[in-house]
């Protein structure tokens, strides 16, 4: 999945596009920051690493995640510097799912989700599956929903 960072003193925010369902919850958070008619649409510049921090722990769907470099401690679904991949839920048996108003499931535990084949479509401690049928990366959430107006 495409994934970029964005550094700033003290703190590497990352940000995985494909797992991005559109909350905008880090634009109301720091619009000075994250502004999705800029480019690049992160900019961190002189931000105190924990205003950065706080504002990424509000992404729903940990689109957005940081890793600490100033020994401050890594949010949560915070990537492992040597391979990026997610941390697992400490519970890796416990998965729970939540039925979003007039948006995804949310599916918060250890999860995989795989095709017919076994091919992996999706993985990491949250999960977001579109309930709408619009989305254009199913079957996980794109925010479409917000488009088309879904009520469920």
């Amino acid at each position: 999945m495409p994934e970029r960072d964005y550094r700033a003193e003290g703190i590497t925010i990352h940000w995985s596009s494909d797992l991005c369902i559109h909350s905008a919850n880090c634009l109301r958070a720091l619009p000075t920051v994250f502004d999705t008619e800029a480019r690049p649409w992160i900019q961190p510049g002189d931000t105190p690493a924990d205003d950065l921090a706080a504002a990424v722990d509000t992404c729903p769907s940990r689109a957005l995640t940081y890793t600490r470099t100033d020994g401050g401690a890594d949010g949560p679904g915070a990537r492992a510097p040597a391979d990026r991949a997610d941390t697992a839920a400490a519970d890796e048996s416990a998965v729970t799912i939540h039925v979003k108003d007039a948006g995804p499931l949310a599916v918060v535990g250890s999860v995989r989700v795989v095709d017919a084949e076994g091919t992996e479509l999706a993985a990491g401690d949250r999960v977001f599956l579109c309930r709408c049928g619009q989305s254009r990366r199913k079957p996980t959430c794109d925010g479409s929903h917000k488009r088309v107006g879904f009520e469920g």
